[in-house]
């Protein structure tokens, strides 16, 4: 979307609700010739500004000048093609002065950009007239209401919008509009109250990531939910067909959120608080059970002095996984003060009995998988052992998978991570972990290192700009070695003129998986990619490329015969799906 042209001020959401008393329509500043039309007589045509906005997709409102004519709204045509050129609903405008037409081709980029600030003076009143040029649009006329103000032909934006199409929604209490585009096929918009929180994939990577706030879940009963973390833990129930069905709200235990998971037989949400004064008896970590309605069961804690915590998750993300009746809370931590006078970050894995709900595993200040910094965890059951993942800047540098072996782990690093030890930039971002019926998966992006002259904790030395291939790092589950770990290129972005996100792993089957990832060109235009691999991170077939589509931070889930995710927009969600 193009906002040169436009005067941008930042506007909140409010409640919504459809179109009804005021009709809005827009003008096409074209030169109009003799075809009788159907108009009523010669009306008063008044300047006036709206706040507009498209597609939520998070820009401030433009303040978009037009015409208020009985009562009603009017925009120019050029101004709205501007605003939806790159969307699903963007289309061209062209005079064709031998039919004596204005033709409008949907689909089209819009071919005359540039500014148009200027064209309405201020505190104007003049006189629209009747219209005479037909109105073409994809080679069809189209009969429509129309009237010529100062030589330049408008349009009712309503009867127009189910022409292109794209939807109008008007927020009578704010005296907003908001315009969608339509969407593409396998994607379907709801419409939210109160706002969302954006969770779009972007192109920047940040040093160290934070806990997911956004999930979906497939509840085995033909319905998804959508569980988000905010202010509050908003719980949203959706049929197969992506109508809200219920929705419920829950006020966190304790003030920071850790984490949440849908095991087989219940849900768990990680909450914590600070203790920076070092209390050994302050509760840090509650882990809450609930059953699948989100009744609360009961809960297990951690305490300060057991695990040394001062803040908990800082610097990480924090996942679950389960087997039987046992759960793994795999997270990051800011510790106690230690001899040197300051605080270190480092992983923190909790092991719950949950026939119990006792913490069972050792949670001292070094723990036998011990990472610092973590910057990132993921956890899985291989069998009755579980599997961890760290992304490590400093003891080790590397990407680093931990699997149990008693009370002891089995270690391999799946990626080396060049520079000096504790360097937080580290030009590498993990976003998925799997297993296979073979192999443990890691999907991952990293910079070019060879072009990296030194890293330190806010930069890397030498490297032109911040672009990441992406790569899967695999090793068999029966070889445990350093020799074994393969690297496979899947996207080269390094050097080229696009960037690619950090990748999403989705598990499709034992045998076959899709990689995921949100790439942006030059000129910020993004689309959605992703390929087939095979078990051991083969790829199966070439890459392939999904327009208007947007990943978020929810991870993908595979649900009828179906990959389904969401992305938030300022107040509408979008779910998209690639049926299987």
């Amino acid at each position: 979307m193009n906002l040169s042209s436009f005067n941008i001020y930042p506007v909140g959401g409010s409640q919504m609700k459809k179109i009804s008393a005021i009709v809005l329509a827009c003008c096409i500043a074209l030169p109009v010739f003799g075809t009788p039309v159907l108009a009523a007589g010669p009306v008063q045509a008044v300047l006036t500004e709206s706040l507009i906005s498209v597609d939520d997709l998070g820009y401030p409102f433009l303040r978009l000048r037009g015409y208020n004519i009985e009562g009603r709204t009017y925009f120019r045509l050029r101004d709205l093609a501007l605003i939806f050129d790159g969307s699903p609903s963007q289309f061209d405008v062209a005079w064709n002065g031998k039919e004596n037409a204005v033709e409008i081709i949907t689909g089209r980029p819009y071919s005359s950009p540039g500014s148009y600030d200027g064209y309405y003076p201020w505190n104007k009143v003049s006189t629209a007239k009747p219209a005479t040029s037909k109105i073409v649009i994809n080679g069809e006329v189209r009969q429509v209401k129309a009237y010529v103000i100062d030589g330049s032909t408008f349009l009712q934006l309503r009867e127009l919008g189910q022409h292109i199409p794209f939807e109008v929604i008007y927020d009578g209490e704010r005296d907003e509009i908001r315009l969608y585009s339509r969407l593409p096929d396998n994607a379907y918009r709801v419409h939210v109250t109160p706002a969302v929180i954006f969770n779009q994939l972007k192109w920047k990577f940040p040093r160290w990531k934070t806990p997911v706030t956004s999930y979906l879940v497939a509840n085995g009963d033909q319905t998804l939910s959508v569980i988000e973390a905010g202010s509050s833990i908003s719980i949203e129930t959706y049929d197969l067909q992506f109508r809200l069905l219920a929705r419920k709200t829950s006020e966190p235990e304790l003030p920071l959120f850790g984490g949440f998971f849908s095991g087989e037989k219940y849900n768990y949400i990680a909450f914590g608080q600070e203790n920076r004064e070092q209390n050994d008896n302050k509760e840090v970590i509650r882990i809450v059970r609930y059953d699948k309605q989100f009744n609360r069961i009961d809960s297990v804690s951690v305490k300060g002095g057991e695990s040394f915590t001062v803040v908990p998750f800082h610097d990480g993300s924090g996942r679950m996984a389960e087997h039987g009746d046992t759960l793994v809370f795999h997270t990051a931590r800011l510790r106690y003060k230690t001899p040197d006078g300051l605080n270190h970050q480092s992983q923190l894995t909790i092991v719950v009995d949950t026939s119990t709900m006792t913490v069972t595993n050792h949670l001292g200040r070094f723990q036998e998988n011990h990472v610092s910094h973590s910057f990132d965890q993921y956890v899985l059951f291989d069998g009755n052992r579980h599997v961890l993942l760290d992304h490590g800047d400093a003891y080790p540098r590397s990407i680093v998978l931990s699997r149990q072996s008693g009370n002891s782990y089995n270690t391999v690093s799946m990626f080396d991570i060049p520079g000096k030890i504790g360097a937080n930039m580290t030009g590498v971002s993990v976003g998925g972990f799997e297993m296979s019926s073979t192999s443990y998966i890691v999907a991952m992006n990293t910079v070019d290192h060879s072009l990296v002259q030194e890293y330190t904790d806010t930069e890397m030395v030498g490297l032109p700009m911040d672009q990441r291939d992406i790569i899967l790092s695999v090793v068999p589950r029966n070889n445990l070695s350093p020799q074994a770990v393969t690297q496979r290129t899947i996207a080269k972005y390094a050097g080229t003129d696009n960037i690619a996100s950090i990748p999403h792993l989705v598990k499709v089957s034992d045998n076959r998986f899709l990689v995921m990832w949100q790439e942006y060109d030059s000129y910020g235009r993004s689309s959605l990619k992703y390929v087939t691999v095979d078990q051991d991170g083969v790829p199966i077939g070439s890459i392939r490329s999904l327009d208007h589509f947007w990943l978020s931070e929810c991870k993908p889930i595979v649900a009828d015969g179906k990959v389904i995710w969401y992305a938030n927009f300022l107040q509408s969600r979008i779910f998209y799906t690639i049926p299987l």
